[in-house]
């Protein structure tokens, strides 16, 4: 019987037109501003762009790599929980400066590496005790005059990406990534 009712009247299905067409221009319009567009351009074009997907590359593969979080890579736009996710032998230094509240990081994998320092001088012990294969960092922000601290930084650290404050954080270690 509520068929039949349902057959006989036209706003039911007048209500439901309007319905399912505000749900489509609602997600046309969601899609449209929100969502990015897929590239379809050529490899060039995907190289010069950031990496979408952080994974290491295979020149790093079976290195450590450590990064000391300082400001500036805090407010690049680089993408430290695709890092994260994406990376088992990378290690996080916070800075004397910083507090762990300061990384803003919404996804902590359970092999997450994170090392705090009190002072430049702990800083500097951790990366002698880790001597990692590859280190990351910007002098500028931790107050290290970078050309006197190479030196002593080489004797048990392989590969030194040193970033400017002014930077492209992200085409400094584009190497790094696929």
């Amino acid at each position: 019987m509520m068929s039949r009712k349902a057959a006989r009247n036209p706003n039911l299905y007048l209500t439901a037109l309007v319905a399912t067409s505000a749900v489509a221009i609602t997600y046309k319009i969601y899609t449209s501003f929100f969502q990015q567009p897929p590239k379809d351009g050529s490899e060039e074009d995907s190289k010069t762009d950031s990496p979408s997907s952080y994974t290491v590359s295979k020149r790093y593969s079976n290195k450590s790599i450590a990064i000391t979080l300082s400001s500036s890579f805090l407010s690049s736009s680089l993408p430290l929980n695709k890092i994260l996710t994406n990376s088992e032998r990378m290690i996080f230094i916070i800075p004397p400066n910083l507090t762990e509240d300061d990384l803003n990081l919404s996804y902590i994998p359970p092999n997450f590496k994170l090392l705090k320092c009190s002072n430049l001088q702990g800083y500097l012990q951790i990366l002698k005790n880790l001597k990692p294969d590859l280190l990351l960092m910007c002098s500028d922000d931790l107050g290290l005059d970078f050309t006197q601290i190479k030196k002593d930084l080489n004797m048990f650290i392989n590969d030194i990406i040193n970033v400017d404050q002014n930077d492209d954080i992200i085409l400094r270690v584009r190497p790094i990534f696929d």
